[in-house]
């Protein structure tokens, strides 16, 4: 029965512009292969771009980190005022877990991962280019968005997260490694792939994941107010089980912003450039050639 959760999601997201479905036959090959080249063809670029923009933009990096800095040393008040005027208020639904459970499709993140591939499955049964295209482009984000946060992100920095209740914390009913003390970073993970609660707070890869779907789907079909509609409705669901700083969300935010934004830009650019190979018929045989434009 749960199951009809995902069928909905293939009716519904096709149609998110609707427009765009006037090209191509079912299941046309040729659209799919196309589509699959666009978008998985540059993983090496969108992997370089997210290892090195941030040193190529010192000044705007540092920036960002003097923001997530500053909100972790007021994190004890913030935090509790977002456990008593947002979690509270917010606590009113719980999505269930689609087909599989994982790190990366338990409960409400479930709706998007199958989602997206319920999105991309209509776009190649209706012959679209720009649904399957999207779809990919947001599956090699969700997919950054694991190394980058929940694997890489989360181990360096080792933060404990925050007790249920800051108010009270000998009464909370957290697990023992949680913490009253937003500045408790530098502990050892128990589980680098799987999720786990002890030193797993920064940034919040849920955060991360959603703004980087979001970005996507915004740049791609030029819109804010769905993608970052739904991003609120998925957030919301089951909102106490987050348990993050407030400084963690943010930084899942930006971090989740940023990758969007290189896989959308490693993409534009691979569009425009006229770079490419192509194979044509010589006199001896057959030729391949690579274009590559240096602007």
């Amino acid at each position: 029965m749960k199951n009809i959760f995902v069928f909905i999601w293939l009716f519904l997201l096709p149609f998110y512009s609707y427009a765009d479905f006037k090209q191509g036959g079912f299941f046309d090959m040729e659209i799919a292969q196309k589509s699959l080249k666009k978008a998985v063809g540059d993983v090496p670029t969108d992997l370089y771009n997210i290892a090195t923009t941030p040193f190529k933009n010192p000044v705007q990096s540092l920036g960002y980190l003097g923001a997530v800095g500053a909100l972790v040393a007021v994190d004890k008040e913030t935090t509790t005022f977002y456990q008593q005027s947002i979690e509270e208020p917010l606590d009113l639904y719980s999505l269930p877990t689609v087909i599989y459970d994982s790190p990366i499709t338990h409960g409400a993140d479930s709706w998007l991962v199958f989602g997206t591939v319920a999105h991309y499955l209509a776009g190649f049964t209706l012959g679209n280019e720009k649904s399957q295209v999207t779809s990919l482009l947001a599956m090699k984000s969700i997919g950054y968005s694991y190394a980058v946060s929940h694997v890489f992100l989360k181990t360096v920095t080792g933060r404990n997260r925050p007790k249920d209740d800051l108010t009270d914390c000998k009464a909370s009913g957290s697990a023992q490694w949680d913490t009253c003390d937003p500045f408790d970073f530098g502990n050892s993970r128990q589980g680098y792939l799987k999720s786990h609660q002890k030193a797993s707070a920064m940034p919040s890869f849920h955060l991360t994941m959603y703004f980087s779907l979001a970005k996507v789907y915004q740049e791609m079909y030029d819109n804010y107010l769905i993608p970052y509609s739904v991003l609120a409705v998925i957030f919301s669901s089951g909102i106490k089980g987050h348990q993050h700083w407030v400084s963690d969300m943010v930084a899942g935010g930006i971090v989740g912003t940023f990758i969007g934004n290189q896989v959308i830009s490693s993409y534009r650019d691979k569009e425009g450039d006229g770079s490419g190979f192509s194979v044509m018929p010589v006199q001896d045989g057959i030729g391949l050639s690579y274009t590559y434009n240096f602007n």
